[in-house]
């Protein structure tokens, strides 16, 4: 981008950029092949803006890495999927905070609690993750910075900045606004950042409404840092009211989530090395019922969900200590210790005159899960081109929950009953192990090997859930498939071996071509599937669903990720040229039932060819998805058909302010979501005579950004 370097300092690009890059570096990042960053610090493309104008979802900042796919929820609560493992597979830490869904439909994942406004970095570790990284996953590690805290020059004026910004998308009339600001001293800062996003109904490609797809989240927060010669104390707070969020591949939706956290991290370099620790606290009151597009005021639909409110309070605790020590030459130590303790209390209140009465239906009763983590990993300089990295952790995960109790002891006291017989307390202790090894013979290639071992107990719900008849059972869903789920007391943690190699050729300086290439192959023991226990077919019609229970299965998945760019023309005429692209492809594979695993992405690429000349910033998309045909039939996973997008951007920089423009699926592509599941509305909508449809996208969206830095 050509702009004079003073305009530049005072444009909201230097601002992101600038909050987008930590203090210096408070420790050498373990080496790993899967290491993405969607805004580095060396681009000036705003990939981070550019996306928050398509999207009110933090989850779709990582739509462009290469092995990410997302699993539909609601407007602001996709689950990423990597490498074809999911959810809880997947660890997220949001500023430090290892969060989890407080939900028998996972409806508040971990990154719906940030704004995607308030991104200042997102990453992922997929796969081969160094220990240092976190343990109880088995698919990788997904890292959300928050915007930094910013400090006046020593010696220097006090310093006052922030930015608001706001934007509309045509698709589902969405609006939005956003605002920071900080004021500064050279130790002392203090910031404020606020959002609201909105949303009606999505229309899909024919015109048609999706219902249950409206949406509306606040979010706000404070930031208060001191600085000192050497350290960083930093002091977030902030509070998340979702007042609705509809969920059409769900039997429930969003009426309310309520959520409150607290984060004090504390950096500091010593003479014997580098220390990190954080402590949290979040909770969460969540409400869940059917939504303004199922109940029965809404008259375009002949058979309408009943009320049936659900309600979970959630409590995440935890701490962690990272330490840094340097040794003998070239050798780093890292040692840490983590605790994370997850509260859960799930209960339906009762509903006079149908079959939810009298009493409240106890689904998880004064539910914990605790987790207690002591790591050591070893980075080793052997010479000038080999590096490597050992590491070793060890999670003791402790679980239990109290008895319960359904509506009635009349339909549902023979399941409470076998439940409550049972020993609920359950102790895993579980091993990770990660080996890798990166060889950099020259300045335009670099090659890794990586193995691990990687192991995750069953959440809650996968263990605990007790009720084994289908309304009961259909509340808790996380996968969007119309299927009800039982849990299993006797469930094993899964353990994965996952072998990963990469291979990354590039220029010298990295800045005019690059091609990464990524087979892995991982092997799951104790992988939970599940088994069918009964069926119910809808009265009047045809369609059938499952209700299954989990269980340990053996699986396998492998797949390849391919990435890579290259410069096209730089010239004074028609500034610089970029072509980018990433191709991806997974297959997985349940080794009991020798049937696909759910939710595997098909073979899928973008290309996109930028152009920045100027302040503009110009590019064209096409985002190509394979058919999908291998599905999970015991949850009557539908097929969906190939499909191409084509997308539209223009953004142009004048000063302290931006314009983002935009148009999403230009041709107006009708297609259906290979990872959307089906749409539960329509359903209800034939009087449930008709079978389940996939859920279709977005149609073409008309999308605009404004934002204003000072």
């Amino acid at each position: 981008m050509n702009m004079p370097t003073k305009n530049f300092i005072k444009s909201p690009v230097f601002f992101l950029l600038m909050a987008a890059v930590p203090l210096p570096a408070f420790s050498q990042e373990a080496i790993s092949p899967e290491t993405v960053v969607t805004a580095p610090a060396n681009k000036t493309d705003e990939s981070l803006v550019s996306k928050r104008v398509k999207s009110s979802d933090t989850a779709a900042l990582l739509s462009e890495v290469p092995g990410v796919a997302l699993a539909t929820g609601g407007g602001v609560s996709s689950l990423p999927v990597v490498r074809g493992l999911a959810d809880d597979r997947v660890q997220v830490y949001v500023d430090g905070m290892c969060l989890t869904s407080a939900c028998a439909n996972h409806m508040n994942p971990p990154l719906s609690y940030i704004a995607p406004s308030t991104v200042s970095s997102i990453g992922v570790k997929a796969g081969v993750t160094p220990v240092s990284y976190g343990g109880d996953n088995i698919g990788g590690t997904i890292l959300v910075e928050s915007d930094q805290p910013v400090f006046a020059r020593p010696g220097g004026e006090l310093k006052e900045s922030g930015s608001v910004s706001t934007y509309y998308r045509s698709v589902n009339r969405s609006t939005g606004a956003s605002f920071s600001g900080a004021v500064a001293g050279s130790n002392v800062s203090f910031g404020v950042t606020g959002s609201i996003d909105h949303a009606n109904d999505y229309k899909d490609g024919h015109g048609n409404t999706v219902t249950s797809t409206y949406f509306e989240s606040r979010n706000l927060g404070a930031t208060l840092a001191v600085k000192g010669e050497n350290s960083l104390l930093t002091l977030k707070a902030g509070h998340q009211l979702i007042p609705e969020q509809g969920f059409v591949n769900q039997w429930m939706d969003m009426v309310e989530n309520n959520a409150s956290f607290i984060n004090l991290r504390y950096k500091s370099d010593f003479a014997w090395g580098k220390l990190d620790a954080t402590a949290y606290w979040q909770n969460t009151y969540h409400k869940m019922n059917s939504g303004e597009d199922k109940l029965p005021i809404n008259l375009r639909i002949p058979v309408k969900m009943p009320d049936m409110p659900m309600e979970t309070r959630g409590i995440d605790t935890g701490y962690s200590l990272k330490t840094d020590i340097p040794f003998a030459e070239k050798n780093i130590l890292r040692i840490g210790n983590e605790f994370h303790r997850f509260t859960l209390d799930d209960w339906w209140p009762p509903v006079e005159g149908t079959m939810m009465y009298p009493d409240t239906f106890q689904s998880i009763n004064n539910g914990h899960r605790d987790r207690f983590s002591f790591f050591a990993e070893w980075e080793s300089k052997l010479s000038k081109q080999f590096t490597t990295v050992l590491g070793v952790r060890n999670e003791q995960v402790r679980m239990n929950t109290g008895d319960v109790h359904g509506y009635s002891m009349m339909d549902y006291g023979a399941d409470a009953t076998a439940f409550n017989d049972q020993d609920h307390t359950r102790n895993d202790s579980n091993w990770d192990i990660t080996a890798l090894v990166r060889f950099e013979p020259s300045l335009t290639g670099t090659y890794e090997v990586g193995y691990a071992r990687k192991t995750r107990s069953p959440n809650l719900y996968e263990r605990y859930a007790w009720s084994k008849s289908w309304m009961t059972s259909g509340m808790v869903n996380w996968f969007g498939d119309g299927n009800g789920y039982v849990g299993n007391l006797n469930l094993s943690p899964e353990v994965a071996h996952t072998l990963s190699i990469s291979a990354d050729w590039h220029d010298s300086a990295r800045k005019n071509w690059e091609l990464k290439v990524t087979p892995y192959y991982t092997y799951v023991n104790d992988y939970i599937g599940v088994q069918v226990y009964n069926s119910k077919t809808w009265t009047g019609g045809s369609e059938t669903r499952n209700i299954l229970q989990f269980v340990n299965h053996d699986a396998r998945l492998y797949g390849l990720d391919i990435s890579g760019k290259v410069g096209l023309w730089a010239s004074s005429s028609f500034g610089s040229g970029q072509l980018n692209g990433n191709l991806g492809y997974v297959h997985g594979r349940d080794l009991d039932t020798g049937g696909s695993l759910y939710h595997m992405m098909p073979l899928n690429g973008l290309l996109s060819l930028e152009q920045h000349i100027a302040g503009w910033t110009n590019a064209v998309e096409i985002h190509l998805v394979g058919r999908k045909s291998e599905t999970d039939q015991r949850r009557f996973e539908p097929e969906t058909a190939t499909y191409a997008l084509v997308n539209l951007r223009t953004a142009y920089q004048w000063k302290n302010m931006r314009v983002d423009l935009g148009v999403t699926n230009l041709f107006d592509r009708y297609y259906s979501l290979p990872l959307g599941g089906i749409n539960y509305d329509k359903f209800l909508d034939s009087k449930q005579t008709a079978n389940f449809e996939p859920l279709a996208g977005q149609g073409r969206s008309f999308n605009m950004g404004l934002t204003q830095t000072f």
